[in-house]
């Protein structure tokens, strides 16, 4: 690929060469002049559309990078540290033996046993 490159480049050299030395001895030639005018102004419009692309991918590059990342990564840890404090407080109650008392739900051992124990002295003094 890069020996045909070479090639490539080497014959459009010499033919740029041979125009120009033709283009001096010859004098004026329209054709050449217009052409190479054509071309100049081809070329400079694909660079001119190079630079906005890259100026305009660069910004997009830098709110995303800059803004919309931060931003989401935020998000995404503040849902975590919510996430993280609801099964924290859930094992630490699990660990501790609290139970949530509910109508129709069971009560814990140890509180079982103090309404038990309440009952029973109130059963003696009665």
């Amino acid at each position: 690929m890069i020996f045909i490159l070479f090639w490539v480049s080497l014959i459009v050299l010499c033919t740029m060469v041979a125009s120009k030395i033709f283009a001096i001895k010859v004098r004026r030639i329209h054709f050449l002049e217009t052409m190479s005018a054509k071309g100049d102004a081809k070329i400079h419009r694909a660079i001119e559309i190079l630079i906005f692309k890259y100026n305009r991918y660069q910004k997009i590059a830098h709110l995303f990078v800059f803004d919309f990342l931060p931003a989401y990564l935020y998000e995404v840890l503040v849902k975590l540290k919510d996430w993280v404090a609801k099964k924290y407080y859930l094992a630490g109650d699990q660990f501790r033996g609290r139970r949530i008392l509910r109508n129709n739900g069971s009560v814990s051992h140890f509180l079982q046993n103090i309404t038990d124990e309440k009952g029973g002295v109130s059963d003696n003094k009665i």
